[in-house]
């Protein structure tokens, strides 16, 4: 029997609209976007944009969530960018590289979170 496509994930996703503000690395950081993520895991997030961005790019991001006072610093790489409304708003999928012990740990934190939402009546 297949397993379910749910059971195949490496890291449960968590479905929470968290402030991201990104830029391409290399790129000037003071031109940042903005934006709110759909889900994020310790492996990767996805996130809204309002330009498409190319596979293989790699993007800086600033993660603010109300669990922790400071942003949570990241860089991941883009696997994909598809549109969802024509020539407007793209949703863009990517892959955390590199994570630090702390930024784990804020993450665990972030899906923690989420167990003890679902768990409340």
């Amino acid at each position: 029997m297949e397993k379910s496509f749910k059971e195949r994930r490496q890291f449960t996703r968590i479905y929470r609209n968290f402030i991201l503000s990104y830029h391409e690395k290399g790129k000037a950081a003071s031109k940042q976007d903005v934006s709110q993520i759909n889900n994020i895991s310790r492996g990767g997030l996805s996130f809204v944009s309002t330009h498409p961005i190319k596979p293989k790019t790699v993007v800086v991001l600033k993660l603010k969530t109300p669990l922790i006072a400071d942003p949570i610093n990241l860089e991941g790489v883009v696997l994909d960018s598809k549109e969802k409304i024509s020539e407007m708003i793209y949703e863009v999928r990517v892959q955390f590289k590199d994570i630090s012990e702390p930024v784990l740990n804020v993450l665990e934190k972030i899906e923690n979170y989420d167990k003890a939402q679902d768990s409340q009546p």
